[in-house]
């Protein structure tokens, strides 16, 4: 048995309770300890102990755990090494794991603000569960890089400090701050400063100089933008297709005021003013019959942030593909129009629907797995993935088809158990950790001559506690 490789799956394992692991806090394998290090479940003592390693890798796989953070980030704040206060600023944000941040504790967040390392400021300034204090305290901070990811990341900054970002000395900064929050007396000045133009096109409420009543509002009207007329026929015109396109998508201009750039020659000017909720269906065929179709074309005002379950799934059914795709992001869509969109014609439209809503029906996902990329390996997982499918994906010739299915939970456990055996080391590992592997051949697994496998089979979350303990009882290697 390679013990190493088991210790190192062992302390990864999220079935096993972490008091179980503690003897491994005493490990010279430090992939032991940076597994310890980033578990979910780590105890408050764990975390202390750790905090304290020399090893550079071990604290940064501790100050990423937003579990840890509040035991550690007093040692952390203050190490010698910018690398570790970098990652405890950043939580989750570095490595793409699925878990949602936990908040640093407000304490933290201030002492990391102050910081006089600018990447360490920088990256706390990208996340979006700071404090407000925190968040006050970096709006003013010397560097513009800090600013300007503040700005990105704060999505309702008070208005003060809104217009102070807005009117900030550095170009991308005030680019930054431009959202549909903009007061209406700095819109003009936005528009003016080539920095901002585009921006300030795309997001801010933009009534027509000489028709106040054009966006909506009268002209005896006290609404937000009363008094400050916007040249939308200069935008229109712009000599630059980037102005041209914002204003086109921008919601907040009338429609009339924009329908001329129906014609423009640019495709992508075309195709914003053809993904406009209010354009009328004539319209936006004879601008479709013109444009080359693209799977990033999606009808933005359909997506679930924009609409309600209700408005999305009446549009099911739309004639044009860049509605449906939208709709298709919705997790909440009721069956019947999960149904219409599991046999759309588009290819994307149906990937879409399987990757985000939970009640696809399984007998689109085996052709989608077999057509994509990196999306197969997430979908082979999904819930309604046809066991029978799986098997025959193992079973068949396509090496990397039977990679994917020996990780699928639905995978039937006699066909796990013939990948147990498989020649390739590969799809041992994977199988391996795969739950659908019966426990005897997971135990089998651990003395596998490879370590990948050995390591795979002891993090499987059906290996026995008992079998941990006994493993962990002979004690590390150091």
């Amino acid at each position: 048995m390679n013990r190493p490789a088991v210790l190192r799956g062992l302390a990864a394992n999220p079935a096993l309770d972490p008091v179980l692991l503690a003897p491994l806090l005493t490990a010279g394998d430090l992939a032991v300890l940076d597994a310890l290090a980033a578990r979910p479940d780590l105890t408050a003592a764990m975390a202390r102990a750790l905090a304290r390693h020399p090893d550079l890798d071990v604290r940064l796989a501790l100050a990423r755990n937003p579990v840890a953070a509040p035991h550690v980030w007093r040692l952390f704040a203050e190490d010698p090494d910018e690398a570790v206060r970098v990652a405890l600023a950043q939580g989750h944000s570095a490595d793409h794991r699925p878990a949602v941040d936990l908040p640093l504790p407000g304490d933290a967040q201030l002492a990391l603000a102050a910081d006089a390392a600018v990447p360490v400021r920088l990256a706390l300034a990208r996340r979006r569960d700071l404090s407000e204090p925190a968040r006050l305290w970096l709006a003013t901070d010397p560097s513009a890089q800090v600013r300007e990811a503040l700005a990105r990341s704060w999505p309702a900054p008070p208005e003060p400090v809104l217009r102070q970002l807005l009117t900030d000395p550095d170009p991308a900064v005030r680019r930054a701050a431009v959202s549909d929050a903009v007061p209406p007396d700095l819109v003009a000045g936005l528009l003016a400063d080539p920095a901002t133009r585009e921006d300030a096109a795309r997001h801010t409420l933009l009534p027509p100089a000489t028709d106040p009543a054009a966006c909506g509002t009268a002209a005896g009207d006290a609404g937000p933008a009363r008094g400050v007329g916007v040249d939308v026929a200069g935008l229109v015109g712009d000599a630059d297709p980037a102005v041209r396109e914002a204003v086109a998508g921008n919601p907040r201009v009338p429609l009339a005021a924009v329908l001329p750039l129906a014609d423009d020659p640019d495709e992508d000017v075309r195709v914003a003013v053809m993904l406009r909720s209010d354009l009328p269906d004539a319209d936006r065929s004879r601008i479709a019959a013109g444009v080359e179709p693209q799977t990033y074309h999606v009808a933005g005002w359909l997506l679930p942030s924009h609409a309600s379950p209700a408005v999305r799934a009446a549009h099911a059914r739309s004639p044009f593909v860049w509605c449906r795709r939208a709709v298709a992001f919705s997790s909440d869509l009721p069956a019947e129009a999960v149904a219409v969109l599991a046999a759309d014609e588009d290819h994307s439209v149906r990937l879409l629907l399987a990757e985000h809503h939970p009640d696809v029906p399984g007998h689109i996902l085996p052709d989608l797995v077999c057509s994509t990329g990196h999306a197969r390996w997430a979908l082979a997982r999904h819930p309604a993935m046809p066991a029978g499918a799986l098997a025959a994906m193992a079973l068949g010739d396509d090496a990397d088809l039977r990679r994917v299915a020996a990780t699928a939970p639905n995978l039937p456990p006699a066909v796990a158990e013939a990948l147990a055996g498989h020649a390739d080391d590969t799809t041992r590992a994977y199988v391996a950790a795969n739950p659908a592997l019966p426990v005897p051949a997971v135990i089998a697994l651990l003395d596998d001559p490879d370590p990948r496998v050995a390591e795979a089979a002891a993090r499987n979350p059906r290996l026995p506690a008992a079998t941990a303990g006994r493993l962990l009882a002979a004690g590390a290697p150091r």
